[in-house]
């Protein structure tokens, strides 16, 4: 939690959206508690396994970032780590619910996706 209380100091704002942004407001951190939060995927061949292709040094450097934040944490050893969501990476489930929304009300194809993923899952 040091993590977050240090970037904290450094914030453009005390705009909640702005905060929530800087924890998290770039597209594979998103993507990674996606899976996390939906598909419950928790390791490293997991989530390069994602439908977008994440690239190995940025998920790398994501999960690295995520774990710095307090955002998720793991065990396992070096090679074997298995990534789970802290209380505050849980707290991020209504921030992905409401865009999972907007993306399948404005977007052609979106809502099919999430049922083809869904049916996927097993859910």
């Amino acid at each position: 939690m040091k993590k977050q209380n240090e970037a904290n100091k450094t914030k453009r704002s005390s705009c909640p959206i702005s905060c929530t942004l800087e924890l998290v407001g770039d597209k594979w951190s998103l993507l990674i508690i996606r899976d996390m939060v939906f598909f419950e995927k928790s390791t490293y061949n997991e989530f390069l396994d994602s439908a977008e292709k994440i690239s190995t040094n940025i998920l790398n450097d994501r999960l690295v970032t995520l774990t710095e934040k307090g955002i998720i944490s793991y065990t396992g050893t070096a090679k074997r780590k298995k990534y789970k969501l802290t209380k505050l990476g849980h707290d991020l489930k209504p921030l992905l619910e409401a865009a999972g929304n907007f993306g399948m009300k404005h977007f052609e194809g979106s809502k099919e996706y999430v049922q083809k993923l869904l049916k996927e899952a097993g859910r």
